[in-house]
């Protein structure tokens, strides 16, 4: 039984160039398929699809897929394809209980030509009445859709015309001509019940099945013959006045090829008749490298336009099919001979086109070109146009553009650009030519006088060229990374500031290929809840979708790398169930009471590596079964991470879409030791993305148990160890994405791509500062309590290695990422005037200098709210202050990067006040008779400053010390003031720094802010002539003492000092019992120093001695206090005898007295005269001599007698 296909080649193609493409590429074997032919998921199987109404003998003959097809992970490329030939592979190894199967790909028994398998040039049905199917070495057929035919109207003596369209306004017409008995119908498959026939499934390429198959849903390119009736056998199409016209005009000198091949093979007995109007040359086999199989012997006739192909093999040889091509035939036939009734046969027509597909791959815009869009288009004279979707980012092709050429020649196709950039300057548009799927040589981009860049390049007949332009935006470039220092008083802290030192973080305008390499583990959830649905599709579908997007850009991004050292790789990791340390796909059985279940093992799939391809074809094989063990995942991860290079970035893609479990439900356990295994990565340096597919996704909410697992496990939160211990969330970053569809689920993989594949940021960023002479760490620990928050408030000290090494800080980012786009970053911390910043400024000060030497704080070194260092006066607080990263594909040293700005600090200084007081020796305050000055000196630290001041009545007696710096103790001390006793108040002063910023905390304010008064008090000395310095002595003569014998004495103040001090008492006294009749006045204070005169002489008292005269001597005592106020001195002199008479100044060391006695005789006691008269008598009478005989007289004398 036979089936014949019809193929018209446009352009045609030659027999030697077809037949060794097929001869060379086509699998040597066909797998052996059970003696039931599986139908296609896709085909209508109830036999009730022919368009002229088949007979009963039709309505039963639908093949039917069988219930016991085995599902398998070795069937190939892709397990949602060819599930109607799921059968016919058959060769996967059943697995006992838990045993391990390995799901190595194996080839495909569909692929043939592998050199023009490729999916990208493969036009669709779109818009056609084309077929674009069957077997991939004629994957630029265009299957003509027959489901209008109708054997009734064809067996009319007009037939039956019809048109199908070949899409790019090309319009294939003719008339449909049907001679024969049996009933032929269109269809996608054979319409045979091959449970009847076994010998037409499994041993023969059937159209539809083998060979040939993925038709669209309700496409019908075959026509077959439904079971005969006695001999009436035989069937012929034939299709005449074929045309084909270009948006309803004919096309002059059109010159195009039809190939026609039978549907299904050619069996014993059977043959098959091809006719044309032109000369028919066979364009292959199928398969052709199989030993195993024949074919039909083809006999040509009528100058070759007849061939006759004649079965000669039995059933039990598989058979193969025949393929011819005719050039431009206006006619052609096929007669379908069959050996009985029971056999059948069918035929298809198609048209083989030349291809043109237009690609673009847009890496990024420039800045300011947030609107700029590109789209690529291809063009051909007689074909037309087509372009691809305008996009800004990523990849996008054009549809397949038809192109007619004529056997043995090229037609030109011009591939082109478009855009609307600003300036196209800002990009590199590169250009790749392929031919059937190789690249090859392309002459230089072009720009026509619309600006589209465009490239020429010719096309062979039954060849797909494609011109993929890429157009790469120039890096804008990061420069320098924003940073500022600046200070900040800190209220409250006396002398204490804040330093801060930041660095923003800036995202390129571009995405740029990353120079620093970048190791990437894809860590992929294959829980059996992946084979759930999500929209039209499963989760994992939806996965391989994107994770093989995800693949295909980065392989882009290889493709730009030149050093393959540097060139992205990546791991995939899949988790499910139990561990296994081996490298592959395996799964393993699971028997329970309820049934047996397969499932994955949590394993390494690939280890990291450059191949994309390989990677996409074992995402392709990943299947749905098992647990959700994410702790296995990325413990996985961390395993083969630890092979990444020492350079590169690592990133770990995380993808679930259900709870961490061993079972079911969310497991606090595996979720606890999921979170403590990306720590450890976090820890080592790695970015984890967590993706997420599931209901109520947020990655806003950390009160859901879910939601707060999948941020713990992301780099959202860098410092959680548990799902319920989170820490302090990272500013800026977006580490845990959310999907609903396969669309968003390939959006997320895209931004992921994109954000790890390019260095649109800054890394590596550290923040350095040495402190100048005049500051230094206000903190005993600064590495402990220095820190660093972003610009929303954050405290992200945590991800910052923070280090104190002498006066020099360092912070330097722990994460390989870039900053975040517009995120600051700020080092913080405390400092405080040096010492010498305090002695300096007093230093200068009292030089009569700027205390600062007129530093000011330079321009925008104020924090937010502060206003003490730009355009202020005080001291560096730094002697560098640099910043090192890494942008632009470059390092850069911090030495390269220095901070702008130079904040300054402030100090303050403190004054003493002298407030000087003098006291006289009286101990009252006296404001006369003082000194005209008094000098003070300055002790510091108890060293002479050499600092002086001096305090004068004009000053009201004070003086200062200015400018003291803090840290020191002072001491004031006076200079010696003769005469004076110096007392001070408060002398020693210590002076501190909080005390000055206490008294005033205006940083701005610094000179002597507080004032210290120390009082000195000069009391006036007082000199003591000391008791017993001034002795008088009494003598008796003319008698002995007698008992109540008592003679006093006196001393005071002569004429001239009047005021003298005097002893207490002023007057002493001598007795009988006195030692040695001697007395000695007591002691005498003097206040003031000078010469003190005293008289000293006895005092006669009322109750005098009768008979006894009194000494009338006197004594003048001089005193002499010297102006030191020392020891006085002391001399006395005789100016008097006893009998009064001036004396010429004798010294004496005593001041003697002496009293006569004068004897009186006794006289009566009664009616007498008393002694005082008798004595008065006697001396008158004696007197009265003298008188007589000298010249003065006794009265002169003044003496008297009592």
């Amino acid at each position: 039984m036979a089936v014949i296909v019809t193929i018209a080649m446009l352009g045609g193609m030659g027999y030697a160039t077809t037949s060794a493409a097929l001869a060379e590429d086509m699998p040597a074997t066909v797998e052996n398929t059970t003696d039931q032919s599986a139908t296609t998921a896709n085909e209508s199987t109830d036999g009730k699809n022919a368009a002229d109404g088949t007979d009963a003998d039709n309505a039963g003959d639908a093949a039917t897929g069988t219930a016991d097809t085995e599902s398998d992970t070795n069937t190939g490329a892709d397990a949602d394809v060819n599930t109607a030939n799921a059968a016919n592979v058959g060769d996967a190894a059943s697995s006992d209980a838990n045993s391990q199967t390995d799901t190595t790909a194996q080839s495909n028994p569909q692929t043939v030509n592998a050199e023009q398998n490729n999916p990208s040039v493969v036009a669709d049905a779109t818009d056609s009445n084309c077929i674009y199917a069957g077997t991939n070495a004629l994957q630029r057929v265009c299957w003509l859709d027959m489901s209008e035919f109708n054997s009734t109207t064809a067996k009319t003596s007009a037939g039956q015309k019809m048109t199908v369209n070949l899409g790019g306004g090309l319009t294939m017409s003719f008339i449909a001509h049907y001679s024969g008995k049996r009933t032929v119908v269109a269809s996608g498959v054979p319409t045979w019940d091959n449970r009847t026939y076994p010998g037409e499934a499994g041993h023969h390429a059937i159209f539809g099945v083998e060979g040939y198959s993925d038709f669209p849903i309700g496409s019908k390119p075959a026509l077959y013959q439904g079971k005969g009736k006695g001999r009436q056998n035989d069937s012929t199409i034939r299709l005449s006045d074929i045309t084909i016209t270009k948006n309803g005009q004919n096309v002059d000198n059109l010159q195009y090829s039809f190939v026609m091949a039978d549907a299904e093979s050619t069996n014993y007995k059977e043959q098959m008749v091809y006719t044309s109007s032109s000369t028919i040359t066979q364009l292959g086999s199928y398969p052709t490298s199989d030993s195993n199989y024949h074919f039909c012997d083809p006999q040509p006739s009528n100058d070759n336009k007849t061939i006759t192909c004649t079965g000669e093999d039995g059933d039990g040889v598989p058979q193969g099919i025949r393929l011819y091509t005719t050039s431009t035939p206006t006619q052609v036939s096929i007669e379908m001979k069959n050996s009985n009734y029971v056999s059948r046969q069918g035929a298809a027509f198609g048209v083989i086109f030349s291809q043109a597909v237009a690609k673009i791959t847009v890496n990024g815009l420039a800045s300011d070109d947030a609107d700029t869009t590109f789209k690529a288009g291809v063009s051909n004279d007689e074909a037309g146009s087509l372009e691809s979707v305008s996009i800004s980012s990523n990849t996008a092709e054009s549809a397949t553009l038809p192109i007619l050429a004529s056997a043995g020649e090229e037609k030109t196709v011009r591939f082109y650009l478009e855009g609307n950039p600003d300036d196209w300057s800002k990009y590199d548009v590169t250009f790749e030519g392929t031919d059937n799927g190789k690249v090859v040589p392309s002459s230089a981009i072009q720009t026509d006088e619309n600006k589209r860049r465009y490239v020429d390049m010719t096309v062979a007949a039954d060849h797909t060229v494609q011109g993929h332009f890429t157009v790469t935006a120039h890096p804008d470039p990061l420069r320098t990374p924003e940073h500022h220092k600046t200070i900040a008083k800190k209220n409250g802290a006396n002398d204490t500031y804040t330093l801060n030192l930041n660095v923003t973080g800036k995202r390129s305008g571009t995405s740029q290929t990353v120079s620093q390499p970048v190791d990437i583990a894809l860590v992929l959830d294959v829980s059996g809840s992946m084979s759930d649905a999500m929209g039209e599709t499963t989760k994992l579908a939806a996965l391989k979708k994107a994770a093989k997007e995800f693949l295909t850009n980065t392989a882009n991004k290889n493709a730009a790398i030149a050093d393959n050292g540097n060139k992205i790789r990546v791991s995939l990791v899949k988790f499910a169930s139990n561990k296994s340390d081996s490298v592959g796909n395996n799964t393993y059985q699971e028997h329970t009471w309820h049934g047996t279940y397969t499932h994955n093992y949590t394993q390494i799939v690939n280890n990291l590596t450059d191949d994309m391809n390989a990677l996409s074809a074992s995402v392709d094989k990943l299947q749905a079964g098992g647990a959700t063990q994410a702790n296995y995942g990325l413990e996985k991860a961390s395993a083969v991470l630890a092979s990444a290079r020492a350079n590169a970035k690592k990133v770990v893609v995380f993808f679930t879409d259900g709870e961490p479990n061993s079972s079911n439900g969310f497991d606090d356990k595996v979720a606890d030791a999921a979170v403590a295994n990306a720590k450890t990565l976090k820890d080592s340096g790695t970015t984890i993305y967590s993706v997420g597919v599931f209901s109520k996704a947020n990655p806003s909410d950390t009160s859901e148990k879910f939601n707060a697992y999948m941020n713990a496990v992301s780099s959202n939160y860098p410092n959680a160890t548990t799902y319920k211990n989170l820490g302090t969330r990272v500013d800026g970053g977006n580490y845990y994405m959310i999907a609903s569809d396969s669309e968003g689920l390939s959006k997320v993989f895209d931004n992921i791509q994109q954000t790890i594949t390019s260095t649109n940021g800054y890394t590596g960023v550290t923040i350095q500062d040495t402190l100048s002479e005049y500051a230094e760490f206000a903190d005993a620990y600064p590495a402990e309590t220095a820190k660093v928050v972003t610009n929303y408030g954050t405290d992200v000290t945590a991800q910052w290695n923070i280090q104190v090494n002498g006066k020099t800080i360092t912070a330097s980012q722990k994460s390989t990422d870039p900053l975040p786009d517009g995120v600051t970053y700020t080092l913080q911390f405390d400092i405080q005037p040096t010492q010498k910043a305090y002695d300096d400024y007093a230093a200068n000060k009292n030089t009569n200098q700027d205390g600062y030497n007129n530093v000011i704080g330079s321009a925008d070194s104020d924090a937010a709210g502060n206003a003490t260092s730009a355009g202020k006066l005080g001291f560096y607080t730094n002697d560098s202050a640099c910043l090192a990263y890494s942008g632009d594909g470059k390092t850069h040293d911090c030495s390269d990067t220095l901070y702008a700005e130079q904040p300054v600090d402030q100090v303050k200084t403190g004054a003493i006040t002298v407030q000087k007081k003098w006291y006289g020796a009286d101990g009252k305050e006296i404001a006369e008779g003082n000194p005209e000055s008094v000098t003070f000196t300055l002790q510091i630290d108890e060293k002479d400053s050499g600092r002086e001041a001096t305090a004068t009545a004009d000053t009201e007696w004070k003086a200062s010390f200015e400018n003291l710096a803090p840290g020191h103790t002072y001491k004031v001390i006076e200079k010696a003031v003769e005469g004076y006793e110096t007392f001070y108040e408060s002398q020693d002063v210590a002076i501190t720094a909080d005390e000055l910023w206490k008294a005033n905390p205006d940083a701005n304010t610094a000179d002597n802010v507080k004032k210290w008064t120390v009082t000195v008090t000069n009391t006036h000395k007082k000199s003591t002539l000391a008791e017993g310095s001034i002795k008088v002595s009494k003598s008796i003569s003319g008698r002995e003492w007698k008992n109540g014998d008592s003679f006093n004495f006196t001393i005071a103040g002569t004429d001239s000092t009047p005021n003298a001090p005097l002893p207490d008492p002023a007057s002493v006294a001598i007795g009988t019992n006195t030692a040695n009749h001697e007395a000695s006045f007591g002691k005498i204070v003097y206040k003031t120093d000078g010469t003190y005169t005293y008289t000293v002489k006895e005092t006669k008292p009322t109750n005098a001695i009768v008979g006894l005269h009194y000494s009338q001597a006197e004594y003048t005592v001089t005193v002499k206090v010297p102006a030191d106020m020392g020891t006085p001195t002391v001399s006395i002199k005789q100016v008097k005898d006893d009998n009064g008479t001036t004396v010429d100044n004798q010294s004496a060391n005593v001041a003697k007295f002496t009293n006569t006695y004068v004897a009186v005789s006794a006289l009566p006691l009664t009616g007498g005269t008393t002694d005082r008269q008798w004595l008065f008598v006697g001396g008158a009478v004696g007197g009265l001599a003298v008188l007589l005989i000298g010249a003065a007289g006794v009265w002169n004398g003044k003496k008297r007698l009592v």
